[in-house]
C-alpha cells in the first residue's frame, strides 16, 4: 500500500462527506454517527492509499479521440465518393459503392457512441464503436474479394481503427474508475453525494483546501446562477397562472441564495469561514424553501428539482470544505 501522508487532508475532507447524508436537506448540521464516519475514512483512505482510482477525465478523452474517428471517416467517405465520380470499372465501382455505405454507417455509429457514452449507457456506446470498426473492416474486404488488392484508403482506415479502439480503451477505464468510486461508496451513508464528492476531489487532486473551497463555491454559485436564468426563460412561456406565481417566488429564493454564495466568497478570502459557512448553508435552504412552495398541499415536483439537486450537492461540498478549514 503506498503512502497516505500527502492524502491525509483529502481523506479527512471525504470523512465529513461521507458522514453527511442530510447534506442535501440541512446541510449546515452536524454529523451525528461517528462510528459509521470511522467505518467511511477506513475505507476511502484504503482506495487512496493505493491509488486505486485514477484523477484521469477517461470521459473527455474518449470523447475526443472519437470525434478525431468522425473526422477522419467523413474525410474517407468523401474520399470514397470523389473516386467513384472518376471511376467506369464495375469492380471497382462495386467495391467503392459498398465502402460510401460502409463508411457512412461507421460515421454514424460513432455519433450514436457519443449519444451513448453522455448518457453513460456504457455498453451501448461499445457497441456501437465496435460496430464501427467492422464497417472499416468490410470496406477493405471488398476490394480483397472483388479486386484482390488493398483499398486505397487502407492507411486512412489505419487511422481510423486506432482512434476508434482509443475511444474504447478509455471507456472500459472509465466504467473501471466508476466502478472502483462506487464499491467505495457503497457502505456509506449518503452514496450519491459520496460518489459526486470523491469525483470532485479527484478532478482537483494537487489543490490547497482554500483553493478546493473557493472553487466548490464558484461551481455552486454557476450552478445557483443557471437555475435562476432558467426560471426567468419559465417565467417568460409559462402560462399557467398557479406555476407563475410559484416561479416568481422561487426566482426570489435563487437571487436570495446567489447573493449569500457571493457574500461566501470574501469572507473565505479573509479566513471567516464561520460566516462563509452561514451564507452558503444559507444557500441551500433558499433552495429547500423552493422546492416547497411548489410542494404545496397538493405535493407538485417542482420542474427545478434536477437541477435542484446538482446545485445542493454542490453546496455540500462547498460546505465540508469550509468545516474542515474552520477546524484545522
Amino acid at each position: 500500500m503506498g503512502s497516505l501522508h500527502g492524502l491525509i487532508p483529502f481523506c479527512l475532507v471525504l470523512v465529513l462527506v461521507l458522514s453527511s447524508n442530510h447534506l442535501i436537506a440541512k446541510a449546515h448540521k452536524n454529523s451525528t454517527n461517528q462510528i459509521k464516519v470511522e467505518a467511511d475514512f477506513k475505507i476511502i483512505a484504503e482506495l487512496a492509499g493505493k491509488n486505486a482510482i485514477p484523477n484521469a477525465d477517461f470521459k473527455g478523452l474518449a470523447k475526443l479521440a472519437l470525434t478525431k474517428a468522425i473526422s477522419n471517416g467523413n474525410a474517407i467517405y468523401h474520399r470514397v465518393n470523389s473516386l467513384l465520380l472518376k471511376t467506369s470499372d464495375m469492380y471497382t465501382t462495386r467495391s467503392l459503392t459498398g465502402c460510401s455505405t460502409n463508411y457512412k454507417d461507421a460515421v454514424g455509429l460513432i455519433n450514436k457512441s457519443l449519444a451513448a457514452l453522455d448518457a453513460k449507457n456504457y455498453d451501448d456506446a461499445k457497441t456501437c464503436i465496435t460496430d464501427a470498426l467492422a464497417n472499416s473492416t468490410k470496406c477493405e474486404d471488398r476490394f480483397e474479394e472483388l479486386l484482390q488488392r488493398n483499398s486505397p484508403f487502407t492507411f486512412m482506415k489505419a487511422k481510423f481503427d486506432l482512434l476508434c479502439l482509443s475511444g474504447l480503451k478509455h471507456i472500459n477505464l472509465l466504467v473501471q474508475k466508476e466502478r472502483l468510486i462506487t464499491e467505495g461508496c457503497s457502505q456509506t451513508l449518503d452514496k450519491e453525494l459520496c460518489k459526486s464528492t470523491v469525483v470532485f476531489f479527484l478532478e482537483n487532486k494537487g489543490l490547497r483546501l482554500q483553493g478546493i473551497a473557493k472553487l466548490a463555491v464558484k461551481k455552486a454559485l454557476q450552478d445557483g446562477t443557471r437555475i435562476h436564468n432558467h426560471i426567468s426563460v419559465l417565467l417568460k412561456t409559462t402560462s399557467d397562472q398557479c406555476v407563475l406565481k410559484k416561479l416568481k417566488s422561487c426566482s426570489a429564493f435563487y437571487l436570495t441564495a446567489i447573493e449569500k454564495i457571493k457574500e461566501s466568497l470574501p469572507a473565505l478570502d479573509c479566513n471567516r469561514y464561520g460566516d462563509a459557512s452561514t451564507w452558503v448553508g444559507a444557500a441551500i435552504d433558499s433552495a429547500e424553501t423552493c422546492e416547497g412552495v411548489f410542494a404545496g398541499k397538493s405535493n407538485t415536483i417542482s420542474p427545478l428539482t434536477p437541477m435542484k439537486i446538482e446545485f445542493s450537492k454542490q453546496v455540500s461540498i462547498s460546505l465540508v470544505v469550509i468545516k474542515k478549514l474552520a477546524g484545522n
